[in-house]
């Protein structure tokens, strides 16, 4: 008798089985491996993994399938893209996610207020408060209203970087918008005069709010109360420590931290100290709290891991976003023209701009020298030739 060789395909119960589990590399290699004989998925099932493999730091296989999937006909949506986006953004990719947001109009998909969001506050976190302002301007030209989220990730930015004056104008545009502050609104401008060190004027904005029912979440309690602390002011801090631990979202914040100690929280540890006087003790504590719950987000060297490196070099990429870096004309997003590790020359004018170009070699050379490794020699030539222009003011 002769055998029988139909395929059997892949039902798609298995592939929802392992991604509820959060095997989400083992439902990709299921997806991958079985070809043309895979699960039937749907656009929600292609979303979840990609979500899934993101937030794992694997986008080379989320490219991957999102490219899988436009090949079997499934139209992906934005959700699909925010979540590779946002991902990127988390691990410090913002050229590799402002590229894949470039690209969404060649696949036909519109930015989503999400999408625009996430870039904003993540180019505000890394100081390049420039492209984050040139981005917020093209996404009302798109007819989206400005919310109080976006707004805060310019307060954020602004008050981190020393843009404090810069700050106020937001916080006025918030006020003039009949917009709510919320806690992070407080917060960031109580760090703003902290690190101005203008302790009445943080102290002052405190009580303010506080009188209209709006109070800092943990990480504006921690900045007054350090504040206070450095300049001496004892008895002012330790009042703050005792209001933050009245606080509701900073208790339920202090509450998810795990002291290891059956018998001890960390909320009666602080309030312990809080009695004792030991403010120099609590600021420790808060500090490290801060420090787990709110690391500081580095900005990533391009292609510093394999998995980087795979994703620019991968065809999915380049199938999405073929352009290698941002041209120097494109006004849009221009990386090469401030280094992030100098926060404190981090927002500039048009004037300053050019001049930065001079003090941050390295940042051109870092790029020359990656498109050189990868074999691109005529985007690191064209870039070569860009960097001496603006070198000799001629660009």
């Amino acid at each position: 008798m002769k055998e029988n060789n139909v395929p059997l395909s892949i039902p798609v119960g298995a592939l929802r089985a392992l991604t509820k589990i959060g095997r989400f590399l083992s439902a990709y290699e299921l997806v991958v491996g079985a070809k043309d004989y895979g699960p039937v998925m749907d656009v929600v099932d292609y979303s979840i993994m990609v979500d899934g493999l993101c937030k794992g730091g694997h986008f080379v296989k989320a490219l991957n399938l999102c490219v899988l999937a436009e090949k079997k006909g499934i139209s992906l949506n934005i959700i699909t893209y925010n979540s590779v986006i946002n991902g990127l953004c988390n691990q410090g990719c913002l050229v590799e996610a402002f590229r894949l947001f470039d690209s969404l109009e060649r696949i036909k998909l519109v930015p989503s207020e999400i999408t625009y969001s996430t870039l904003i506050d993540n180019f505000c976190k890394q100081g390049y408060l420039l492209d984050a302002k040139l981005l917020f301007e093209r996404m009302l030209l798109k007819g989206y209203k400005v919310n109080t989220r976006i707004y805060n990730s310019f307060l954020n930015g602004y008050c981190k970087f020393g843009q404090f004056a810069e700050a106020l104008k937001i916080l006025k545009n918030i006020q003039i918008e009949g917009l709510d502050l919320d806690e992070f609104t407080v917060s960031s401008i109580i760090n703003g005069y902290c690190l101005k060190g203008d302790m009445e004027g943080a102290l002052s904005f405190f009580f303010d709010y506080k009188q209209k029912g709006i109070s800092p979440d943990f990480l504006g309690f921690s900045y007054l109360i350090r504040g206070l602390y450095a300049k001496g002011r004892m008895e002012e801090a330790r009042s703050i420590l005792r209001e933050m631990l009245q606080s509701q979202s900073a208790m339920e914040l202090l509450k998810r931290v795990n002291t290891g100690v059956e018998t001890e929280s960390i909320e009666s540890f602080l309030i312990f100290l809080c009695e004792q006087g030991s403010v120099k003790e609590a600021v420790i504590i808060l500090d490290e709290i801060a420090s787990a719950f709110f690391p500081i987000q580095k900005c990533s060297i391009p292609y510093e891991s394999p998995e980087m490196q795979n994703l620019s070099e991968s065809e999915a990429f380049s199938l999405f976003s073929p352009r290698t870096i941002s041209s120097p004309e494109k006004k849009d997003l221009d990386f090469v023209s401030c280094d992030a590790r100098n926060a404190d020359k981090m927002v500039m004018s048009s004037e300053d701009m050019e001049r930065c170009e001079i003090d941050h070699f390295d940042s051109y050379y870092s790029i020359i020298a990656s498109l050189c490794s990868r074999g691109e020699a005529s985007e690191a030539n064209k870039l070569a030739k860009d960097m001496l222009a603006s070198l000799d003011g001629t660009s």
